[in-house]
């Protein structure tokens, strides 16, 4: 008797069958939970904003906001997260963050971005996502949240 060394033709082709079907089911898997830890970690972000908001109003008396929508985190960055270096954190910016950008505008009494008068005392921050534009979380002064 001699000893078969190696495998068959039969013995590869079912391998790579069982291979491609493992491939098939998990792949979409594996892009939903990439694409919800991407939606948690921009309603993480908004929550962030909202207590640095709480910060910034004992300070200054009324809510950080921008003069319009768009990609403002380095202005979130760099006048509500205090940070020295905006264009690097402590959100991500640009290219760095290829998921959702940042924006807050004021609420429904809200101001023009003027820090005075009593139309200055409330807000609401976006995160919009780059690729799907109808993906919009939201919150407000009040924490109350819309979209998550």
């Amino acid at each position: 008797m001699q000893k078969q060394f190696g495998i068959t033709l039969l013995e590869l082709v079912v391998t790579v069958a069982i291979l491609a079907i493992l491939a098939a089911v998990g792949t979409p898997i594996l892009t939903a939970n990439i694409r919800s830890a991407k939606n948690a970690d921009a309603q993480n972000t908004l929550k962030t904003i909202y207590l640095m908001q709480k910060n910034y109003f004992a300070e200054n008396y009324c809510y950080y906001i921008n003069s319009g929508t768009g990609d403002y985190t380095s202005s979130i960055n760099q006048y509500l997260m205090a940070s020295s270096a905006p264009s690097s954190g402590p959100i991500k910016v640009g290219s760095a963050n290829t998921d959702f950008y940042f924006y807050i505008l004021p609420g429904t009494t809200g101001s023009a971005g003027a820090c005075t008068g009593s139309k200055s005392n409330d807000y609401v921050a976006y995160a919009q996502s780059r690729t799907q534009s109808s993906l919009i979380y939201s919150i407000n002064q009040q924490n109350v949240k819309s979209g998550f």
